[in-house]
């Protein structure tokens, strides 16, 4: 599978794949592998990260795109209800849920497991520390923290 290329990707379902920025290349497999929606939570200006012209790219693959930025400073509860909604208008299909590395899918997607999927804490805490914990430079701080468990709870 060309998606496993992709940095910190998770297989998390048959259904849900995460994983930090695709390339042009990873995000024409990901159609290639029967991928039929995209979730971007990375801001269009991340440094170093960013693929110009994402939205274009990937509508042009014919997939569904959703672009829900995220300051990596300042994540938002109506960020995470964005998130949700996208979810729910993508339904049953594959979805492709990216950010910059992995860090803020991670977070988003675990709560709304939590919420929507039936998942326990300790099923979402497993996949949010096999990114966070990865990686001493990015631990997780306060803001997130606090965010994870102000969206966490209904």
């Amino acid at each position: 599978m060309a998606t496993a290329g992709i940095f910190n990707f998770i297989q998390v379902s048959d259904r849900i794949g995460t994983g930090g920025q695709p390339t042009r290349e990873q995000l024409e497999a990901a159609r290639d592998e029967g991928y039929q929606a995209v979730i971007n939570l990375a801001p269009s200006d991340a440094e170093n990260f960013a693929l110009a012209d994402e939205e274009h790219v990937v509508t042009d693959l014919g997939l569904i795109y959703h672009h829900i930025p995220v300051a990596w400073t300042d994540p938002r509860p109506e960020q995470f209800a964005a998130f949700c909604a996208a979810m729910q208008q993508v339904g049953d299909r594959k979805v492709l849920i990216h950010c910059a590395a992995n860090y803020r899918v991670t977070a988003f997607f675990s709560s709304y497991a939590i919420r929507h999927l039936g998942w326990t804490t300790e099923q979402a805490d497993a996949l949010v520390s096999r990114i966070w914990n990865s990686n001493p430079r990015y631990a997780m701080d306060d803001i997130w923290r606090r965010y994870i468990a102000a969206i966490r709870t209904p």
